[in-house]
């Protein structure tokens, strides 16, 4: 590997342990169980304590009451850190000095050299090669590779600075150093994007010359396999999802389900408890979730998402638009704290209908641009079965613009954007109003224009104009009335035919034991 002094970049646990981190942190995990004292929530309320004193991000780490789970999440913390395994080998020399698991993990850990890795020619190469390579969504790829590490405190701007960022973290339990799964995501991303050849091949060489390095083909692969498969998860922000299902035979009464994203990264929402609610009630129920997932989120900077996956019945309300504090002199719209998607409640369930989905939003997310399938209501000549035979034949319309709100009856748009979601569009958009102001086209045409990652923020934007125009405008301005469906099907909440009464067997599309 050459002169030490000469290489920068990730960390690698030594081969000569195993040769594999995922052996290390059995054994470490294993040690630590058998410490005095940690068998007790108390013991580990302290030895967490105590960790804080020099590693203050440990205060939060996450707590399953039970011994072993506790004690994984922190050895994770620490060996997620710069110097993290140091601090919990001395604290534990503190905490139970002298016994036989200490001496063992003191052992263990000094025994397990951390090697620095990839020479500074290499890492040059690698930027050089991620600067021919655009990609809007850096930050995406960022969270896609960094798995559970910590964050940057503020967004990257490219696929360099992620990369600076990455070459500076541990390897991945399975040897992976971060830089490689990066290079790997940005690959895919760049080829579904129609990059340029070339770069993506002097990427893969890249990736291939550092695992042949490292004696880590084994892993690449593997990872390299999952991304070809579309196994491997685009990153999801911080998010909170709130789903409303109908309950019972009252027309006024709905099941409040929800889910946290609690990180960026790959999708893991946890299931809350479920609630019934009046349609008058969803306000402050949404408030309380809101204030309490903020809990998770202050842990450090970011930019959050609230879904609402709801019926049809409820796809026209300005959910959007509910206020965040019940006191009317301090409450602000949600949208103006998070961008805001509606998503499809019956398509969710309908299983039949998401391949064509997920083909759709493969489109929609390579796409340089955005194209719209526009409702023809009202013009001359129209013809919904034409319109919707156009729509299903062309996989390239990936968006729906409406008319009118999809309310049932004749003058609403409900079998329009049924049609829609049975095609598989992702994004559909509309005027809540019942008759659409006439520049609703120029209006739309604005906000599809770009990419698909950068929808969100574009709408957002929309909606901040309209809630800090001047009182005389603030009620006609078109961001006050355009709703927005915007629905990933890799974001999946409901794995059930029907609400799960038992909030625990469904969370999120995985189980405990990690099966989907």
């Amino acid at each position: 590997m050459g002169d030490a002094g000469a290489v920068t970049g990730g960390l690698l646990f030594s081969g000569r342990n195993g040769g594999h981190a995922a052996g290390f942190e059995h054994e470490l995990v294993d040690q630590m169980c058998a410490v005095s004292g940690l068998d007790a929530p108390g013991g580990r309320d302290l030895l967490i304590d105590m960790l804080a004193g020099r590693l203050p991000e440990l205060a939060n780490v996450r707590r399953h009451d039970r011994k072993r789970h506790d004690i994984m999440e922190i050895a994770r913390a620490c060996w997620q850190r710069p110097a993290g395994l140091s601090v919990l080998v001395d604290t534990l020399q503190v905490y139970d000095p002298g016994s036989i698991p200490v001496l063992r993990i003191v052992e263990l850990v000094t025994a397990s050299p951390v090697l620095a890795v990839l020479p500074e020619p290499e890492l040059r190469r690698a930027r050089s090669l991620l600067a021919r390579l655009p990609h809007p969504d850096a930050q995406g790829l960022l969270y896609a590779a960094a798995g559970d590490l910590p964050l940057p405190a503020h967004p990257v701007g490219s696929l360099q600075e992620a990369f600076d960022f990455l070459a500076g973290a541990n390897a991945r339990p399975d040897g992976l150093l971060p830089v490689l799964v990066l290079v790997e995501h940005a690959m895919a991303a760049g080829a579904a994007g129609g990059a340029d050849r070339q770069v993506i091949d002097g990427l893969r060489g890249w990736n291939d010359d550092q695992s042949t390095r490292l004696d880590l083909e084994k892993p690449l692969g593997a990872l390299r396999s999952q991304i070809a498969r579309g196994a491997a998860a685009e990153p999801a922000p911080a998010c909170l999802v709130v789903q409303l299902s109908k309950h019972g035979m009252s027309s006024d009464e709905y099941l409040l389900s929800h889910w946290r994203q609690r990180r960026p990264g790959s999708w893991r929402p946890e299931r809350g408890e479920d609630q019934i609610v009046a349609l008058g009630g969803i306000e402050a129920a949404v408030e309380q979730l809101v204030e309490s997932v903020e809990e998770d989120w202050g842990e450090q900077p970011g930019r959050p998402v609230l879904e609402f996956v709801l019926p049809l019945q409820l796809l026209n309300h300005p959910m959007e638009w509910l206020p965040t504090a019940s006191d009317p002199s301090a409450a602000t719209a949600l949208c103006l704290d998070y961008p805001v998607a509606l998503r499809s409640l019956e398509r969710m369930r309908a299983r039949r209908y998401h391949r064509r989905w997920r083909n759709r939003w493969q489109q929609l997310a390579a796409a340089p641009r955005i194209v719209c399938h526009w409702d023809t209501t009202g013009e001359r000549g129209h013809d919904p079965v034409r319109w919707s035979s156009t729509l299903v034949a062309d996989e390239r319309l990936v968006s729906v613009a409406l008319t009118g709100p999809p309310l049932p009856g004749p003058g609403g748009r409900q079998a329009m954007l049924e049609a829609a979601l049975r095609a598989g569009v992702p994004l559909a958009v509309w005027d809540r109003r019942p008759t659409p102001p006439g520049d609703l086209r120029k209006r739309v045409d604005k906000l599809l224009k770009g990419t698909a990652a950068e929808m969100p923020q574009r709408v957002r934007q929309l909606r901040n104009e309209a809630a800090t125009a001047a009182a005389a405008q603030r009620d006609a301005h078109a961001g006050r009335h355009l709703a927005v469906l915007l629905d990933n099907p890799n974001r999946m909440v409901d794995w059930s035919e029907y609400p799960a009464s038992d909030p625990g067997s469904v969370r999120g599309g995985h189980n405990d034991e990690g099966a989907s």
